[in-house]
């Protein structure tokens, strides 16, 4: 049977890359000569496993390896006429490694046999027999390295053998990555921290710098972008990692310095979200998982269940694969939301003089329950009809419906009836008291809603003379929408007498005593029930072609190139009806008019806040809904066109994206050491177009603004390596990030739900954030899957955009204005610290002990005008994340902590309105117990310590609380 060399090459490069299996890198010769083959070999002095690489490329034979064996070790190169036994000899001498055969493929392993310990002298002509260690090989069917030791090794590998500065997670096993939730186990990359919504990760930060400034892709192509239906409160270009289950992905990166060959739009970093393809298994593969989860504060017992079953015919020139995934997630919240504060200077002592610097406006517990239902679905075909041309289909799709139920109250502060003698005040702040007057809204929001998310690509590779030719096209597509009307039910009025006590943000939450009122009791007049439709529609068509062949002029290995053509659009659509009225117009509610208790609901939960000090009403009558809408007037919804409002919520972003990239790798010595890397320049036109409704105080006119711009984008990446074990990586680039879409749209949404109006608008005419930036990084791999790394980084951001707040007048009525504006200049720097060791030097049983450690320290300024200097929005300062694990036979258990520094808000023209992130850290654990060879089980917990998140104002005082609790997980596994 005969193999074409390219085919071979092709998964040789894809499976290097991936570092699938063992990292293997896969060509073909009959097995009878296989290791007697004469062939010309240059193979440099540097890292073993890429030397292995090369040498299976030019001889045409297969040879797999544990990446955990090859980590760390280096080779003295060989270079001559000589037998792929002779060659293997040389590369593995001296690191204590021997190879086997089995039918036509080396098979590398520890220990030291008479075949490996000859060796040839770096520069040989010529041939021997073939001296192989000839006993019986290893029963290795399929070399897939399991465990998480394994998958750190392979991910140091990757790392190690980049010329990009990357960070690289890998699953442990056949859809088993390591945590729940995507964004949860990239804490523990140096640089990396998240937020969270609701206790699970949501978005991800690069280096302190927020999730808008982050590129999100799936196996290289643009992910599409699901957006929050739920509020105005849009995330714009941010994915939501929430959407995704963690069993469909088999590896992430981490991109922290570009390559030309990458899509433009990410100052702090890309992130590329791996699948499994049909032919990274050298088998038919079926896996199973089923999982059942606790959630403590919810008192809920969830499922989970995913499966993986790929195919793939003997010669490996076909595969199929399918994987899928449910699960059930129940989340419960107790929150202090609603939290805000006014530079007020305000007598409370009645003599005449000022006592305050800041007073408190109001203060919200809340109960948010969700019910989150996730499926998703890949699917792949991979087909090489030639031997120079390879053909694959893949598609991905999720779907996340969410449940979301709210149940709130609020006091508002009419500090104009603070009784005198009763105020409290601390460091310059009202922080308790007690008044006459307090202004109560209660209030029930219950939303359905739904995200779902596809992407389908299909890439064509082929072998052309000396040339490596792909082509794609792709189609990613995210849909957000309320599958079900948003409804929120209020009532509202005067609730009496208030004491009230508000402590320094972590002592506790608010203290709340209504001394005349009883809200358990049907006291508050009906104010409206509000009701929204909302769809969000994220698309992008794309087109790419690529080419590259390897060469050998001076001191460049190999020249790049391609274009690409995206073709992105948001289209945005809200429309809301407030219904106020009974059927016979009149309005319903007024000082005199409340409804009975058929009108509302008990509160549901018997604990609410019962984990924090402060004393305050943890029950609450509820408005309901549908009683009150059966005495409303609802034609509405069926009779009337858009509204006004409507007009203005709504928005259709496009942008027009053309790109072309040029690019040459270096290969050479310099001082008698390996020099590697890639300089290259990428161009980018983009022409956008943005459409809505602008207000001009009473009406709401169509508008419609074009923009276009160039950017023009080189890169340099090198890796020197100082010593075999010892490399430094230097890069620098220019690099953009688009605003937000949303933060693109001529939209203006107005909020009158509370006792402060406010609006949120957006800016067509924005410019793209641009920076410079630099990287230099060392990395010392001191032994097998252990290594120290530092490294700086720089990004001068010479423009930036930022949130300004004004006044606007709509219908005669203020409104706080929160828009975004084109900024001056900004910095970001930093250093990353990161620690990676395998104790194996320890005696028994304490070698199966590991540990890794990383530190982020980010600084930034920002100029918001030609007077003001100020920290950058959403960076946090400090990250750390440590984690201890233990492999040993059957048994594996790891515990981590990650934790995250403030994250302010409230600089530049922010105010006491923004709330900023008091640091916050969690524990979370896993321990696992393989069976046999098929079946294992594993359990795992999150927030083990039961840590809160709490928010502070400017000024330091409390801001807000929410409460998760913890979450516990058991399942079993089994693969065949």
């Amino acid at each position: 049977m005969t193999f074409n060399f390219h085919r071979i090459l092709c998964l040789s490069a894809s499976l290097a890359a991936l570092n699938l299996g063992a990292g293997m890198v896969a060509v073909t010769a009959q097995a009878q000569t296989v290791v007697g083959r004469v062939v010309a070999v240059d193979i440099k002095a540097g890292d073993l496993n890429t030397a292995l690489v090369q040498l299976s490329r030019t001889s045409g034979v297969q040879v797999v390896a544990d990446p955990a064996l090859l980590a760390g070790k280096t080779t003295r190169g060989v270079k001559g006429n000589i037998s792929v036994d002779q060659a293997l000899g040389s590369l593995l001498s001296g690191q204590n490694l021997s190879y086997s055969l089995k039918g036509d493929t080396v098979i590398v392993k520890a220990g030291v046999t008479k075949a490996t310990a000859q060796t040839v002298t770096p520069v040989m002509a010529a041939t021997s027999a073939p001296q192989a260690d000839t006993t019986a090989p290893e029963a290795i069917e399929e070399v897939v390295v399991t465990g998480f030791r394994s998958s750190l090794a392979k991910s140091l590998n990757e790392k190690r053998k980049a010329v990009n500065v990357i960070d690289v997670i890998n699953a442990e096993d056949i859809g088993k990555f390591p945590s729940n939730n995507i964004a949860e186990a990239l804490q523990r990359v140096p640089g990396i921290s998240i937020t969270r919504d609701r206790g699970e990760g949501l978005f991800v930060r690069v280096r302190g710098l927020g999730p808008n400034f982050q590129n999100v892709t799936i196996d290289g192509r643009s992910a599409a972008v699901n957006e929050n239906v739920r509020d105005s409160g849009q995330s714009g270009r941010q994915f939501r990692f929430d959407t995704m289950a963690s069993e469909l992905v088999s590896g992430v990166e981490v991109i922290k310095s570009p390559l030309a060959s990458l899509d433009e739009g990410a100052i702090g970093g890309t992130i590329n979200i791996r699948t499994f393809k049909p032919l990274d298994f050298k088998k038919p593969t079926t896996s199973v998982s089923l999982t059942t989860t606790y959630v403590e504060l919810a008192d809920k017992i969830d499922p989970k269940a995913s499966a993986l079953i790929s195919w793939n015919n003997e010669d490996r020139t076909f595969g199929a694969l399918v994987s899928a995934n449910y699960g059930i997630r129940s989340l419960r919240s107790d929150r202090i939301t609603g939290v805000s504060w006014t530079a007020n200077k305000i007598d409370v002592t009645g003599d005449g003089v000022t006592d305050t610097n800041f007073t408190p406006s109001a203060v919200r517990p809340t109960l948010e329950r969700e019910r989150r239902e996730r499926w998703g679905l890949t699917a792949a075909l991979q087909w090489r009809p030639t031997e120079n041309t390879e053909i694959a289909l893949t598609s991905f799709y999720t779907y996340l419906d969410n449940f979301y139920d709210e149940l709130t109250y609020s006091a508002d502060f009419v500090l104009s009836s603070l009784v005198p003698g009763t105020a409290k005040v601390e460091n310059g702040a009202l922080v308790g008291g007690r008044t006459t007057s307090t202004s109560t809204q209660i209030g029930r929001e219950i939303d359905y809603l739904t995200h779902d998310n596809m992407l389908t690509d299909l890439t064509v590779k082929h072998r052309l003379g000396e040339w490596d030719l792909s082509g794609s096209l792709y189609v990613a597509r995210a849909y957000s929408n309320t599958d079900k009307p948003i409804t929120r039910t209020r009532v509202l009025g005067n609730s009496g007498a208030l004491e009230f006590y508000i402590p320094q943000v972590g002592d506790g939450v608010p203290s709340l005593n209504f001394l005349t009122r009883n809200l358990n009791d049907p006291i508050l007049p009906f104010r409206r029930t509000e009701w929204r439709i909302n769809d969000s529609t994220d698309e992008e068509d794309a087109v790419q072609f690529d080419a590259k062949r390897d060469l050998s002029w001076g001191v460049f290995s190999q020249i790049s190139g391609g274009v690409k053509f995206r073709d992105r659009s948001r289209e945005y659509n809200r429309r809301d009806i407030n219904f106020t009225r009974n059927r016979s117009g009149q309005t319903i509610g007024g000082n005199n008019t409340l409804f009975g208790r058929d009108f509302y609901d008990g509160f549901p939960e018997d604990d609410f806040l019962s984990e924090v000090s402060g004393t305050l009403p943890q029950t609450w009558l509820l408005p309901n809904r549908d009683a009150f809408l059966a005495i409303l007037d609802t034609s509405a919804i069926a009779n009337s066109a858009p509204a006004r409002g409507d007009l203005r919520n709504s928005y259709y972003v496009a942008e027009k994206i053309k790109a072309a990239y040029v690019a040459a790798n270096i290969d050479t010595n310099v001082f008698a050491r390996p020099l590697r890397g890639e300089i290259g320049v990428r161009y980018a036109e983009t022409d956008q177009t943005s459409q809505g409704h602008a207000d001009t105080g009473s009406a709401a006119v169509p508008v419609s603004f074009d923009k276009t711009y160039k950017d023009t984008l080189p890169s340099a990446n090198f890796v020197y390596e100082l010593r075999d074990n010892l490399q430094v990586h230097v890069a620098a680039a220019k690099v953009i990030t688009r605003p937000s879409l949303a933060d693109l749209s001529p939209r203006l949404t107005l909020n009158s739900s509370g006792t402060v109006f406010t609006a949120v608008g957006g800016n067509p005419l924005l410019d793209p954030f641009e920076a410079n930036q630099f990287d230099l990084t060392a990395e010392w791999y001191f032994a097998p899957g252990s290594a120290l790394i530092g490294g700086v980084f720089y990004k001068d951001i010479t423009t930036f955009v930022y949130n300004q707040n004004t006044t606007i007048a709509i219908d005669g009525q203020n409104y706080l204005l929160t828009a975004p504006v084109n900024g001056g200049e900004a910095w970001v720097k930093g250093f990353e610290l990161a620690w990676q060791q395998n104790f194996k030097f320890l005696p028994a049983p304490f070698d199966g002990l590991g540990a890794l450690a990383n530190y982020t320290w980010t600084d930034s300024e920002a100029t918001y005008s030609a007077t003001l200097k100020d920290k950058m929005q959403n960076v946090a300062e400090n990250s750390y994340n440590i984690t201890v694990f233990y492999e040993k036979d059957k048994l594996g258990a790891r515990l981590s902590y990650s934790w995250v520094d403030d994250v302010l808000a409230s600089v530049g023209t922010g105010g006491l309105t923004n709330l900023n992130d008091k640091a916050y850290g969690s524990l979370d654990g896993n321990i696992s117990y393989k069976i046999d060879d098929r079946y294992s089980i594993v359990a795992e917990a999150q927030n083990l310590t039961n840590e809160a998140q709490w928010q502070f104002a400017q000024n330091g005082q409390f801001g807000g609380y929410t409460y998760n609790g913890r979450t516990v997980s058991i399942g079993v596994r089994a693969k065949f």
